[in-house]
């Protein structure tokens, strides 16, 4: 059993049904509950539905949808709800407003990119690094995580290392791709290697994360197969 305040009234969950009290009738739809129904969260947890309200959609056929709100944070009826303690639990995110935008990790990113890096899959480092169990929650909650500018630089950080043990740096890597746009006899091959030097030069910020992007390494772990997909362009461009 957990605890957890909101406006300063503290609220339980139930981690387990043996832990439930006898006087709880739990609702096990936690989509068909109301205002003050206990229910089944789909980490298998039991919860109090504080609050049950809608919000406005811009486009679908239903303009309106359905939220719940409980102790750890809100969520629409069309999502998943674990029990998971959010940092805000008034956003549909989870997150509060200047946590979208800011640069540094917080200790649980921290974790999560280490883990990545050391090839343990997204949805597996999320769960080791963040307080959840949810599998479902957890695969949403790492693509969504790994799209943010602060995650993909703290992976190219990661990553240096590596490259750096390999003699492989930026040059290297357009270098190789050029040789292969100026000497392949394929048409396609050719075409393929300038539509990759055309991305890199429309990037704003030519040190992005697009590097992994070119080396295969893109928050997958460093395995022996992917270190040695990052040592092709080297060897185009040294003729072994």
């Amino acid at each position: 059993m957990r605890h957890y305040h909101v406006n300063r009234q503290p609220h339980c969950v139930y981690d387990a049904a043996d832990e439930l009290p006898k006087d709880i009738t739990i609702v096990s739809d936690w989509r068909e509950s109301e205002e003050g129904d206990w229910v089944e969260a789909d980490d298998n947890c039991y919860i109090q539905i504080l609050k049950k309200g809608s919000l406005a959609r811009r486009t679908g056929k239903k303009r309106r949808v359905t939220y719940y709100r409980t102790c750890t944070g809100t969520y629409p009826v069309n999502t998943h709800m674990d029990t998971s303690r959010r940092e805000n639990i008034y956003t549909i995110s989870g997150l509060n407003p200047k946590t979208v935008t800011r640069e540094k990790l917080n200790s649980y990113e921290t974790m999560f990119v280490e883990y990545v890096a050391s090839g343990m899959k997204p949805v597996e480092a999320y769960i080791k690094s963040f307080p959840t169990n949810d599998p479902h929650y957890a695969n949403f909650k790492s693509t969504e995580l790994i799209k943010h500018t602060r995650i993909r630089k703290a992976m190219k950080k990661e990553l240096e290392p590596v490259l750096e043990k390999l003699g492989i740096t930026q040059e290297t890597i357009l270098e190789g791709i050029k040789a292969v746009a100026d000497d392949s006899d394929k048409d396609d091959t050719r075409l393929k290697a300038l539509f990759k030097l055309s991305d890199i030069l429309d990037l704003e910020d030519k040190s992005s994360t697009k590097l992994t992007q070119l080396t295969g390494i893109q928050f997958q772990g460093f395995s022996d197969k992917q270190l040695e997909e990052v040592e092709r362009p080297k060897e185009l461009i040294t003729g072994d």
